[in-house]
């Protein structure tokens, strides 16, 4: 991988977060979401800043030669349990860690050698293996979805 490859992985997770703040602009933190979780906007922001924190430790781990998974990982139950944790968060609070979480993600991938980026990783659902690339693809692709979500529920909000 070049180093032109590595930029453009820095560029979608930078653009993604972005698009991201944008949709978080002026809006109510605590709006419903998810009727059948509960989850608000606050929860979502959580979520992406777990999930961003959890693949930063695999390819930090990669790099040192290791491999890193949460551990007997039930995905509802870690992610109900992160989302319970960060709910005690004052939401600026949260809206930082969203922000030092996508700042390591990324610090992450800065740091890998070009050496290493062609190797496949221990992703930290620990099903799955494979490229950084991929493995930052998956995870914008896991803030669009979520935000689309978000989306959806500011329209409908709107409406009622």
């Amino acid at each position: 991988m070049t180093a032109g490859d590595k930029e453009r992985l820095l560029d979608l997770l930078a653009n993604a977060h972005s698009i991201l703040r944008s949709t978080l602009e002026g809006i109510d933190p605590e709006l419903r979401v998810h009727i059948d979780t509960g989850w608000q906007i606050r929860d979502i922001i959580g979520h992406i800043a777990t999930w961003d924190r959890e693949a930063a430790k695999s390819i930090r781990a990669f790099q040192a030669g290791t491999e890193y998974s949460i551990p007997d990982l039930d995905e509802d139950v870690f992610n109900q349990q992160a989302a319970s944790a960060q709910r005690e968060l004052p939401i600026q609070r949260l809206f930082t860690e969203l922000e030092h979480a996508r700042d390591d993600f990324k610090a992450a991938v800065q740091e890998i050698p070009p050496d290493q980026f062609p190797g496949e990783l221990l992703y930290p659902w620990g099903d799955e293996r494979g490229s950084i690339a991929h493995l930052v693809e998956y995870m914008v692709e896991h803030d669009a979805g979520h935000r689309d979500e978000i989306e959806k529920a500011i329209r409908a909000s709107r409406e009622d």
